[in-house]
C-alpha cells in the first residue's frame, strides 16, 4: 500500500483523478472557451478528423502536428497562426507559470522549430 504523501496527490476533477499533462490541457481548453467561443469546437473537429487527437493534446504533445494542421489546412497565413497559438494555447500556461516574458519567444520557436518549442515548454512546466 503507498502511504499518502510518499508521491504527488493528483488533482480531481469531478470524481476523477487528473494527472499534470490533463490539467494543462484542460486550463488551455477552458481559456479558449472563454475567450473565443466555439473556436476550439471548431478546431477539435478539424483536429480529431485528420490526426485522431483534439488540438490542445496535440498542442502538448505534437505541436508539429497542430503546425502543420493551422498553417497547412487552416489558414496558410502565419500572422493568424502566431495570433491563434500566442493568445489562444500559450497564454493560460504562462499565465499560470507567471512567464509573459518568454511569450514572443515560445511562440516564434513553435512557428519556425516545433520541437524546440516542445523541448523549452516543457523545461518550463518541470521547473515548477
Amino acid at each position: 500500500m503507498i502511504k499518502h504523501g510518499s508521491y504527488p496527490t493528483p488533482a480531481v476533477h469531478g470524481e476523477v483523478e487528473v494527472s499534470a499533462r490533463s490539467r494543462l490541457i484542460i486550463a488551455i481548453e477552458n481559456y479558449i472557451r472563454s475567450r473565443a467561443p466555439g473556436y476550439l469546437e471548431y478546431l477539435d473537429i478539424i483536429c480529431k478528423k485528420l490526426l485522431g487527437r483534439g488540438c490542445a493534446d496535440l498542442f502538448v504533445d505534437e505541436p508539429d502536428k497542430l503546425r502543420y494542421i493551422l498553417v497547412d489546412k487552416l489558414s496558410n497565413d502565419i500572422h493568424t497562426v502566431y495570433f491563434i497559438i500566442k493568445y489562444l494555447f500559450l497564454r493560460p500556461i504562462l499565465i499560470k507559470l507567471d512567464k509573459l516574458d518568454v511569450e514572443e519567444e515560445l511562440t516564434s520557436l513553435f512557428i519556425q522549430n516545433p520541437e524546440k518549442f516542445k523541448e523549452k515548454l516543457n523545461q518550463m512546466l518541470n521547473q515548477r
